[in-house]
């Protein structure tokens, strides 16, 4: 990450949180949640993509864009499954799903569940709730 990067990113930030707030009519902390939890979000700290670079407005777009294409790559089983263990997760740590659901995309554990649907759907709750604490285990060493 350069220094333009750490430095703009933040601000950018702000402002395009300001920005869906206004445009898709949400609070300030759910147009948080909207950016963090879009894969692009961690594009705008690639040196070589240069996306700071781009209004609020284009942002957005971008945004919007990823946002309309991961939808689709998800099935509906596999993203009930997720949704399923997400509460799940949420339930046997005592906290929200909110919490549980920024907990999972720190560590990519979302996409580890949709990634190995077919497998771990066959398995019972328990044991995919011990497999996710490994596999965020294992993430949080690196």
């Amino acid at each position: 990450m350069g220094v333009y990067e750490e430095n703009i990113v933040p601000v950018k930030i702000s402002r395009l949180a300001e920005y869906v707030s206004s445009r898709r009519h949400i609070t300030l902390d759910e147009a948080l949640v909207y950016i963090y939890s879009n894969p692009l979000y961690k594009e705008l700290y690639d040196e070589g993509a240069k996306w700071w670079y781009l209004s609020s407005e284009a942002l957005y777009d971008e945004f919007e864009r990823e946002r309309k294409r991961v939808v689709f790559e998800v099935s509906k089983p596999a993203f009930e499954f997720f949704t399923y263990m997400l509460e799940k997760y949420a339930i046997s740590k005592g906290i929200s799903g909110l919490q549980a659901y920024a907990i999972f995309k720190e560590y990519d554990a979302d996409e580890f569940l949709i990634d190995h649907y077919d497998l771990l759907h066959t398995q019972g709750t328990g044991y995919v709730l011990d497999e996710l604490d490994r596999f965020m285990h294992r993430r949080k060493r690196k």
